[in-house]
Order: C-alpha cells, then sequence, then structure tokens
C-alpha cells in the first residue's frame, strides 16, 4: 500500500468489489479541499480496526462513489489499554486534548466536571460532533484505525466508582510518587485536573476509590500539557517509545 494515500473515516460496511457512496462532508473534504478526482485511490477505516483501499469509481455533483479493491487485514489495539478523565476546560486546550490524546491511542476519553472547572458545558448533540469529528481527524492524519470512546461529560465521583482499570492514577502537584515510579500492566485510567488541579477533597475522594496520587515533575503545566506528558510517560514507561 502506499504510505501517502488519503485517509477517511467511514461509518459503514464496506466489502470488497463493492460500491458506496461516501457522506456529503467526508466528499465536501475530499472534492474541494484535496482536489480528488476519478481513479484516485483512498483509504478507509471504519474505527474499529478495520480498513480498506477504496477507489473514487464516479464522482457527483456533491457526493463521491468508491469502489472497495481491496481489504486490510483487521489491526488490534496496541499498547497499553489507556482510560483519559479529562476535567472541563476552556474549548480550545480541551479540543487541542482530545487531539493529541487520539493522536497518542487512547482507548476512551471521559470528560469530568470537577469542583475547579472553569467551563459548566451544557451538553448538546453538537458539542459531541465536534468532540467526534476532532478525533476522526487525529485518526486520519496520524494513521490509527481505532476511533476512542468520547463520553459524556459526568461528575468525577461517580466516573472514578466506575473505572475497571488495573492501574488508577491521579496527577496532584503534592504527590510522593512519580508518574514513572508506577509499573504498569495491561490498562490505566488516568485523572487530570482543570486550572488549578483537583482540591484536596477531590483527590482524597479518589484516593479512597483507588487512585493513586501521582506528580509529572516540579513544573506547573497547562491541563492540556498535563495530559499529553501523562499518556507519553506511560507508554514510555510500557516500552511502546
Amino acid at each position: 500500500m502506499k504510505m501517502n494515500l488519503t485517509r477517511n473515516f467511514i461509518d459503514q460496511d464496506f466489502f470488497l468489489n463493492t460500491k458506496l457512496i461516501l457522506e456529503k462532508m467526508s466528499s465536501h473534504h475530499l472534492l474541494k479541499v484535496l482536489r480528488k478526482k476519478e481513479g484516485d485511490e483512498i483509504v478507509l477505516f471504519d474505527g474499529k480496526g478495520n480498513s480498506c483501499l477504496g477507489v473514487i469509481s464516479k464522482i457527483y455533483r456533491t457526493q463521491i462513489e468508491l469502489e472497495i479493491i481491496n481489504i486490510f487485514e483487521s489491526a488490534p489495539r496496541s499498547g497499553i489499554k489507556i482510560i483519559l478523565g479529562q476535567s472541563l476546560i476552556k474549548n480550545d486546550p480541551f479540543n487541542f486534548t482530545i487531539q493529541k490524546a487520539t493522536e497518542l491511542g487512547i482507548t476512551s476519553f471521559q470528560p469530568l466536571i470537577t469542583d475547579r472547572s472553569v467551563v459548566k458545558i451544557k451538553m448538546t448533540k453538537n458539542r459531541s460532533l465536534k468532540w467526534n469529528l476532532i478525533a476522526i481527524g487525529a485518526c486520519e492524519q496520524c494513521g490509527e484505525n481505532w476511533l476512542p470512546v468520547i463520553e459524556e461529560p459526568i461528575k468525577l465521583d461517580k466516573w472514578a466508582s466506575t473505572v475497571k482499570s488495573k492501574i488508577k492514577i491521579v496527577l496532584y502537584p503534592g504527590a510522593d510518587n512519580r508518574i514513572s515510579d508506577l509499573d504498569y500492566e495491561d490498562s490505566v485510567a488516568l485523572a487530570i485536573g482543570p486550572e488549578g488541579d483537583f482540591t484536596d477533597y477531590e483527590v482524597d475522594s479518589l484516593t479512597e476509590k483507588g487512585f493513586i496520587p501521582v506528580s509529572i515533575g516540579k513544573r506547573i503545566l497547562r491541563a492540556e500539557t498535563a495530559a499529553i506528558s501523562a499518556i507519553s510517560s506511560v507508554r514510555f514507561s510500557t516500552k511502546e517509545f
């Protein structure tokens, strides 16, 4: 397979030697932005590990018809399973966190409502769609065939009570343990606070639920930087990097 082929997410099944129509948003991007033409090849993936090679067989006014010419071997999820619980922060850094965490291969992303959350987001269909489009774009760019599950915002305490990961950690500047001190197994949950961090009460509550407070150094990091640093540290500790 050519390494420089355009990748496009598709939320439908695909089969060898069959044709399908891309939805209008994808078609518009491929036609108007990337200037694709009949005969061009595109890699399609479903966000569940499956991918295929399609060729543009026909261009309609606003949509593209693709013929599936090759089905690739399904790709299993690789590396440690990472669940990211991120406190709600302002839109731009929050969206940045979704993008970069997706590129780093998280399994699921949980927006958290915390005591010091700067933004109180009323969940809407448009907000959820935006977050998923950011994750889709990140997967298209980085070559990942698995989309993370992006949940609706819930309160920190409720989320912490449901997490089943083998290792659960909360970033906390006053922690005795460093994130690199732990031995990671097959799954980890990361709790990242807002600007100003979690309150002491929240950290104590998380600790009671099995979360281990850890620090990632003496520097004061923005919430989005802390999330990316924590994910990268875990992957390095499991020798994925």
